[in-house]
Order: C-alpha cells, then structure tokens, then sequence
C-alpha cells in the first residue's frame, strides 16, 4: 500500500492513510442523548496515478449502517487538502484540510477535526466537533483508526 516513490511531500502525507483500518469510537452524551458507539472499516486507496485517494467508510452508527466515499487531493492554488464527500444516506459535502507539526485539521462547514497519526503510523486518531453559528465549537465525537495488522 505505500507504493510513492520521488513524490512531492504533499502527497507522501496522505500516504501514510493508504491502507486497512478498523474504526472504533463514541459521538458524546448529551443532556437528551445517551452516548453512541460507532464501530467499523475505512479503507484508503491510491487511485492511478496516484495523486488521490479513494476513501470507503463503511460504519455502523448504534444500529444504523453509514457508507461513505471520498475522494482526498491536494489542491496547490489553495495550498490545502481537499475531501469530497458522499453517502448512501444521499448526503454530499465538501472539506477542507491541513497538516502542520503532526496535526491534521478537516474544515467543514459545521464539522472539524483535529488529530494525528501515533504508535508508529499505526493508529490515527482524534476529535470532532461541530458549530451552528460558524464561531462556537463544541466536542461531539471522538474516534479512533487502527491500521489492519495484515497492513503493516
């Protein structure tokens, strides 16, 4: 899976994603909700030429099945990753992201989020959080991915 050779860093970055990954994690209690487990696979994959990944999400939210794909690059006029999104739920979206000293930061319009890569590459893990308004963040869900043994 870690096939980028004499590649510009940029993209060297996103390979560390390239890979098998169990997901695991909770969206947080709240005053009306109790908390909820989310539990799964992500897959990220190279796709030719190997400028983009093809990213497959396929979670279980408490008992509901959520299958996403999603297509990562680098945009060089932004000087930032972008993710494009969509779901069997018939949801689209679009994110933004960046790296800086070991942090990775996904924008969204309501959604952000904030982690990085440890235990040697092999876990990437992190919170989420989410606005209304655009200026006030709250922590709603924390997640975890740990690369599939067999992708080491």
């Amino acid at each position: 899976m870690r096939s980028i050779k004499n590649r510009e860093t940029k993209y060297e970055l996103l390979n560390q994603f390239a890979g098998l990954w169990k997901t695991e994690g909770a969206i947080l209690q709240t005053d009306t909700t109790p908390e909820i487990k989310i539990w799964g696979t992500d897959t990220y994959e190279w796709l030719p030429g190997e400028y983009f990944l093809l990213h497959k999400a396929d979670v279980v939210v408490r008992d509901d099945t959520n299958n996403t794909f999603e297509i990562i690059g680098f945009d060089k006029k932004l000087n930032k990753y972008t993710m494009q999104h969509y779901d069997n739920k018939g949801n689209s979206g679009f994110m933004t992201a960046i790296y800086l000293d070991g942090l990775w930061t996904f924008l969204g319009e309501t959604l952000r989020f904030s982690g990085g890569f440890k235990n040697d590459e092999n876990e990437f893990s992190g919170i989420w959080e989410q606005t209304s308004d655009g200026e006030n963040w709250k922590h709603f869900m924390d997640i975890k991915l740990t690369r599939s043994p067999d992708q080491t």
